[in-house]
């Protein structure tokens, strides 16, 4: 009997807020930055899951026990990866690209187009000189 009322009182508490505000702001921010595993795509602070919950609550156990912002996504890479982050870091070579790609992929698509249309006006230009 015991340990069922420790466990509805520790499932309880991992639901509340921090008693101090600063803490919890903190909290909350990191909870936006931490994908939630089971949802992949929603930051631990809006998913329902259970595992989620479970995060959150990690969150503002570490949050609580003075553990750095740095601390906490340490953390939960070295349990989930760096999937876990919704920024993950660009450490390498790699990462630099991923980040970069989109951005090379417009600056090319831009040039092209130049390219495209100064050879169209080109054209354009020695057909209305040939029809004269």
């Amino acid at each position: 009997m015991k340990a069922l009322l420790a466990s509805l009182l520790i499932a309880f508490a991992a639901g509340a807020p921090l008693e101090d505000p600063a803490e919890e702001m903190r909290a909350q921010a990191l909870m936006r930055e931490v994908r939630c595993v089971a949802c992949e795509n929603e930051p631990v602070s809006q998913s329902s899951a259970p595992i989620a919950e479970d995060m959150r609550a990690r969150i503002r156990e570490m949050v609580a026990e003075g553990a750095t912002d740095a601390e906490i996504r340490d953390w939960f890479v070295s349990r989930y990866g760096e999937f876990v982050l919704f920024r993950p870091p660009a450490r390498d070579l790699a990462s630099w690209l991923l980040w970069a790609f989109p951005f090379i992929l417009l600056g090319a698509g831009v040039g092209i187009g130049i390219v495209l249309a100064i050879n169209a006006k080109r054209k354009s230009g020695e057909v209305e000189a040939e029809d004269v």
